[in-house]
């Protein structure tokens, strides 16, 4: 199956090369277009700017005169630093949407470099490498993995890597049991509904001692899956765990 999965993929590609369209609206474009996106989409994407929240990285809401998020002023995190590209938006949406759900794996690589320019401007293209010593895609559960066929956050984490000249190690997390889905949920809603959800592998326990770890996903709301898992890679004797992520939803107050 996933053979003929592949060839169909080659075939289609052939036919309707994914660099000559948008990825994000279906237009057609040339190939010198950044992150293969049309003006229209490129400028559509709210991307981060200076004002960033100190400990999420969210964007900041113009009606927040701090250096932190509404949200991680009412909840502490387990995590250490949060980095994401762009707020969650309609074009965010599109990107994200297409990869999970039409299969446009393709998608995931772009993605990726998007993230790894993120990072490559916060630490530089020479210190990123020296900066995390494990990238840990955050993992599906394995019903959702054998359904869509991939893990989208290691296709992403994939593609990060190979740019900033790490590795992707997907095997030293395991989701246990599936989840509900988290847009519906609140804040209190999502942590209650991820506790538990992710394991150690116990032979993967020595490997994580003593080590600097980025979690990679796609979308972060409220954090409540960074959070379960950088305090689960901590007790485990993880030294520091930083979450980068593609998209962030809203810097909004809690009505």
């Amino acid at each position: 199956m996933e053979l003929i999965r592949a060839l169909f993929k080659e075939t289609l590609d052939l036919i309707y090369p994914p660099s000559l369209y948008c990825i994000c609206c279906g237009k057609i474009i040339d190939q010198t277009r950044t992150y293969r996106l049309c003006n229209d989409c490129m400028d559509g994407l709210k991307w981060i700017g200076d004002r960033t929240c100190r400990k999420c990285g969210k964007r900041l809401s113009s009606v927040n005169p701090g250096e932190v998020c509404f949200n991680c002023r009412e909840h502490g995190h387990s995590f250490d630093f949060g980095y994401t590209c762009t707020e969650y938006g309609t074009h965010e949406r599109a990107m994200v949407f297409s990869l999970k759900y039409d299969g446009r794996t393709d998608i995931a690589d772009t993605i990726g470099e998007i993230m790894y320019d993120r990072m490559a401007a916060e630490f530089g293209s020479d210190g990123l490498a020296s900066n995390y010593d494990i990238i840990v895609p955050v993992p599906v559960h394995r019903s959702k993995r054998e359904t869509r066929g991939f893990n989208q956050a290691m296709l992403i984490a994939c593609s990060f890597c190979r740019r900033a000249g790490l590795r992707a190690d997907d095997d030293i997390l395991v989701r246990v049991r599936q989840t509900h889905i988290m847009r519906s949920l609140g804040p209190d809603e999502r942590r209650e509904n991820i506790r538990g959800a992710f394991e150690i592998r116990k032979r993967r326990i020595p490997d994580i001692q003593g080590k600097r770890i980025l979690i990679i996903d796609d979308i972060y709301t409220t954090g409540a899956t960074a959070d379960e898992i950088a305090a689960l890679l901590k007790s485990g004797g993880a030294a520091s765990v930083d979450i980068l992520s593609f998209a962030a939803g809203a810097d909004m107050v809690k009505s």
